[in-house]
């Protein structure tokens, strides 16, 4: 199951620091690298206003952004699925789970890691999907074309539920998907456009919980037995789900 990151992360972390996780043994190692070393240079050569673009912070925030990219190496870690406290995490009760007894396997995406396993070491770090750095370029484009043959292994086999919005879901790389037993999740106003924000991150929470008791779930299953909450409706065609919201 893919999700999307969360602005809010929280705080502190084990004496376990960011540089060394980066280092050990992982497909994606030396891209996360790359990345780590350019946020790091990114808060020492870009003004306040290209930073607050690539934080995501208010020009108030910049200050402790700026220390916070400066200081990334040496930042303390925390488990991915205790590090993200945004509205889908917390509705999706990811704090409260032990990733090692799991059978759906929980992937966020991330500006700075690419693909996270819930028990992977985050740092608290403040980096946009849609920054760029130089020399990278812009990062969704940059994971892009480094995620692959990974998410091909990494799916080989199972089902893929796509739950990313529409900047997150820019890290598909060209015909991957396709080579995928890949779902798709809307959440739609009855007209089409796209659910009020906040209302859409708690039903995504909701449904990721019932995701992860459900590892056999399938899009008509989906439809005909998850509750993502008052006023919310649940179709299913194909590869495809869409959840419509009455408000």
């Amino acid at each position: 199951m893919l999700l999307p990151p969360s602005k809010g992360k929280a705080e502190g972390g084990s004496d376990t620091v960011h540089a060394p996780t980066v280092g050990r043994n992982h497909p994606l190692a030396a891209a996360r690298r790359e990345v780590m070393t350019a946020a790091i240079d990114a808060a020492s050569s870009f003004s306040d206003a290209d930073l607050t673009r690539v934080t995501g912070v208010r020009a108030a925030h910049v200050t402790a952004a700026r220390a916070g990219l400066a200081a990334l190496a040496e930042a303390p870690s925390l488990p991915a699925h205790q590090r993200y406290t945004g509205v889908v995490h917390g509705n999706a009760g990811l704090a409260r789970l032990d990733p090692a007894v799991l059978d759906v396997d929980v992937r966020i995406v991330s500006g700075l890691l690419g693909l996270v396993a819930l028990d992977e070491p985050v740092p608290p770090y403040r980096l946009e999907f849609t920054a760029s750095l130089p020399p990278l370029g812009g990062l969704a484009t940059f994971w892009r074309d480094h995620l692959g043959e990974y998410l091909l292994e990494l799916a080989d086999g199972v089902r893929v539920w796509d739950l990313l919005p529409g900047e997150h879901a820019r890290m598909w790389p060209p015909g991957v998907r396709d080579r995928l037993d890949a779902v798709s999740v809307r959440f739609l106003r009855p007209d089409g456009r796209a659910a009020n924000a906040a209302r859409a991150k708690v039903a995504k929470g909701r449904l990721a919980a019932w995701l992860i008791n459900a590892p056999e779930a399938d899009p008509p299953s989906v439809a005909a037995e998850a509750d993502l909450g008052d006023g919310w409706s649940v179709t299913a065609t194909g590869d495809a789900v869409t959840a419509t919201s009455e408000h």
